[in-house]
């Protein structure tokens, strides 16, 4: 893993993006912890449904964790526009979490329990949340599962393609991995140890925060991965494994963890040199494609199904889009 051990430098923990979507993984963080034991090997038809296939679930976890997620920018940046996966109503997390937790978000006004308005009379934002990247993983307690949330300038046709420049922030936060990947623009990107929050962020409880810099996959490093996803449903599927031989050229080998955002950090902490995928929606890919970018990868966002790749060189990201 190529990477620097340091502190998180101020002009990313000092962003209030920043500090926001701290305090959103936080929530997601804590939910994703209270709800796994409700979540068996049963998979209990009380907590769990089916979206496309039996194999494509959805858990009340994610319906709830974006619906806090909906609230809290409600009253945050109530202008802004937020796109998530579920399509859950929003709940106010002042309403939903205890004083304790509250005083631990990074834009919660401490003496009288509510959020603040941190509006800032500028452009529009777009807030792509994947509530639970790798809900298969979490319903069966394998650790490869997060909340990925990305922020992008509202309007335009930012992120379709290599060459974009609406992305802006990416934060990715891993309960079963006990880690927090962020990417901010032009400002490089991090991995943190265990949950973060806004009030981290902002030194309540610690002084400074600890953080690798990341910096993809160092040369002469020997071997070559690539992470990969396939379809729950065959007729998706089946394309998809026709073309895999091809797809591995020059590589030695593939993973496919089920999370399409840990997939993109993974590229970024240099475990696997390059990732290739078609038919996610943006959600999925957002969060983990700007802590990719900010690692030094080149990236292609597919936008909604389209083929997403990153890989170090541009040359081989087209190889990858022409060849998925």
């Amino acid at each position: 893993m190529s990477s620097e051990t340091d502190l998180l430098p101020s002009d990313v923990s000092d962003l209030p993006l920043m500090r926001m979507a701290a305090d959103l993984s936080a929530m997601a963080w804590e939910q994703m912890t209270a709800w796994r034991s409700s979540l068996g090997a049963g998979l209990d038809a009380a907590v769990v449904d089916t979206k496309t296939s039996p194999n494509d679930l959805v858990t009340l976890a994610d319906a709830q964790i974006e619906s806090l997620v909906r609230g809290y920018l409600a009253k945050v940046r109530p202008g802004d526009t937020m796109v998530g996966e579920e399509g859950a109503p929003a709940l106010d997390p002042t309403e939903f979490f205890d004083a304790r937790f509250l005083r631990g978000l990074g834009c919660v006004d401490p003496r009288r329990g509510e959020l603040l308005d941190m509006s800032d009379g500028g452009q529009e934002l777009e807030w792509h949340v994947d509530p639970i990247d790798g809900t298969v993983n979490y319903v069966r307690n394998i650790e490869h599962y997060a909340f990925s949330v990305g922020v992008r300038v509202a309007g335009g046709n930012h992120g379709q393609g290599l060459s974009e420049d609406g992305w802006l922030l990416g934060l990715v936060a891993s309960p079963g991995l006990g880690a927090t990947w962020v990417g901010a623009r032009g400002l490089g990107a991090y991995r943190l140890e265990g949950r973060c929050s806004g009030g981290r962020l902002s030194g309540i409880g610690d002084a400074a925060v600890p953080a690798q810099r990341l910096r993809g996959t160092p040369d002469g490093l020997s071997g070559r991965l690539l992470a990969t996803g396939f379809a729950y449903t065959g007729s998706s599927r089946g394309p998809q494994l026709a073309k895999l031989e091809a797809l591995m050229g020059g590589y030695d080998d593939i993973r496919r963890c089920g999370s399409a955002a840990i997939d993109l950090c993974m590229l970024a902490e240099g475990k696997v040199n390059s990732y290739a995928e078609r038919g996610l929606g943006i959600y999925d890919y957002a969060g983990g494609a700007v802590i990719a970018e900010e690692a030094g990868a080149r990236v292609h966002r597919g936008g909604s199904g389209g083929p997403t790749a990153a890989a170090a060189s541009e040359s081989e990201v087209r190889r990858l889009i022409d060849t998925i």
